[in-house]
């Protein structure tokens, strides 16, 4: 990209002797360079000094603090007259009609862009570079920095061009149907979450303790907490269809945390504690001695909040479970236990 267009696409009408240095990619303690590059520039009638900023101090090479671009954008009647026959979603913004160098210039892409929402607007969602190969012969170029760029400038993302990131965290699951509306059970540990999955394989179960599921996913101990938007980026992945999450973990200070945890990553996702689960672990936990927790580290946490939906009863036992930093492991409930049910 030369220096015109960089300073076409700059954005202000003046530009500092630190932003102009750092356009042209050169260090702007180099003052000699910097120097001779804005004596060229101002030869060419590209930039002019605001005087009225003042100068450097330099003798040897006096510059001004800041520059008047001089450069405007060439209108060319025939870019206009294609932009105004675009598909309505890339006029919306009105960038390309006040920008029509960036059509110019990016012509190719924009009309392969603009043929998918003429021909294939409602098409599935697949991924960022199945949808790139498709429309560009090229699996990256909706990862390039300036194509991101110009899509964000046209206010089209990727439920315009019906693409997904594939999601870092790919969670384990087990979903017999998707639909657009679902209620998934999370699963803390790999055992109760095999077992789940074996009943709704091998016996169609549809519902756990009276409560209708769709499908069951590993969480993975702290892996479902640990990355900021994990699971919406696992909803997205699925084409972003309406879901409540609800969570099944161990009962001790670290399990009541990595619910918690998972919630404050995934704001703007609907995940609640699956109360039947729990609460079976509890009757089956009433009169057994109970193993010490490995999470002496969260002493002193409260997790009132998480209680509230349990009876009193259920919450007397929790709160002596977590204050004597005790473990009910989710394993107490068997696939047995579960066929039985």
């Amino acid at each position: 990209m030369d220096i015109r267009k960089r300073l076409l696409e700059f954005g202000k009408k003046s530009i500092t002797i630190e932003e102009l240095a750092s356009l042209l990619r050169i260090d702007v303690t180099d003052i000699k360079k910097v120097f001779s590059c804005v004596e060229n520039l101002m030869g060419d009638s590209i930039i002019e000094p605001v005087k009225a900023s003042g100068k450097n101090g330099n003798l040897t090479y006096p510059l001004y603090k800041k520059y008047r671009i001089l450069l405007e954008n060439e209108i060319n009647d025939e870019d206009i007259a294609k932009i105004k026959r675009l598909h309505p979603i890339l006029q919306k913004s009105g960038y390309l009609i006040s920008h029509p160098n960036v059509f110019h210039e990016n012509e190719e892409l924009i009309v392969a862009i603009n043929q998918f929402f003429f021909q294939k607007g409602n098409d599935e969602f697949v991924s960022r570079k199945e949808r790139s190969f498709e429309l560009f012969g090229r699996e990256k170029v909706l990862d390039d920095k300036a194509v991101k760029s110009m899509l964000k400038s046209l206010e089209i993302g990727e439920a315009n061009l019906r693409f997904y990131d594939t999601p870092e965290y790919c969670f384990h699951d087990y979903i017999p149907v998707r639909k657009q509306q679902m209620t998934l059970l999370i699963c803390e540990n790999k055992d109760i979450w095999f077992n789940i999955r074996r009943c709704m394989f091998e016996d169609n179960y549809k519902s756990l303790f009276g409560v209708a599921i769709d499908g069951v996913v590993y969480g993975s101990g702290n892996k479902v907490s640990q990355k900021q938007g994990a699971l919406v980026e696992y909803v997205k992945f699925m084409g972003n269809p309406d879901v409540k999450f609800l969570y099944w973990g161990d009962i001790d200070r670290e399990g009541f945390d990595i619910f918690r945890r998972t919630k404050a990553v995934n704001l703007s996702l609907d995940i609640d504690l699956f109360l039947p689960g729990y609460q079976q672990m509890i009757s089956k936990a009433c009169d057994i001695e109970l193993e010490d927790s490995p999470s002496s580290k969260k002493d002193g946490m409260s997790f009132e909040d998480l209680l509230i939906p349990f009876t009193p009863d259920e919450r007397n036992f929790l709160n002596q479970v977590l204050e004597n930093n005790k473990l009910i492991p989710q394993e107490i409930i068997s696939y047995k236990f579960l066929r039985e049910r």
